[in-house]
């Protein structure tokens, strides 16, 4: 998910200043991308200094990558929230909240979000081009 945000960005030149995840090292496939979304506080990985980056990451963390890559703009949160199963004091409420506002993820037929499911390469493809369709990320 990080080398889709990054090539996003438009691939841009960075030089890893050091090793910011204890799992993630100079040989690490992806290691610029990595250090590069760390250093744009795109992803702060884990509490112990661990990505994880063969981990899959969960729909919930990836609503986080696409808000903080879009800036982390201010969001009008609804007096109810919008997927059943995103209660308010879920860690990541905001983060889904904007990408339901832009239209970026509309979530299940249901009224899930289903947030600890896996995010699967069409779905990041689908959320990317809505992000860059309703204007709230651009393709450099």
């Amino acid at each position: 998910m990080i080398a889709y945000i990054y090539r996003m960005a438009g691939s841009p030149a960075f030089t890893p200043a050091g090793q910011t995840f204890s799992d993630v090292t100079p040989s690490t496939m992806y290691y610029k991308e990595i250090e590069w979304a760390a250093h744009q506080g795109i992803t702060t990985g884990w509490p112990d200094g661990t990505l994880r980056p063969v981990t899959p990451v969960s729909r919930d963390a990836m609503a986080a990558f696409l808000y903080r890559q879009s800036g982390s703009p201010a969001v009008a949160l609804p007096a109810s929230p919008s997927f059943h199963d995103v209660p308010a004091d879920n860690m990541y409420y905001k983060d889904i909240e904007w990408m339901a506002s832009t239209a970026i993820s509309t979530g299940w037929p249901d009224g899930t979000y289903r947030p600890l499911a896996d995010t699967n390469r069409d779905a990041m493809a689908a959320f990317i081009h809505r992000a860059v369709t309703a204007g709230v990320l651009t393709v450099k």
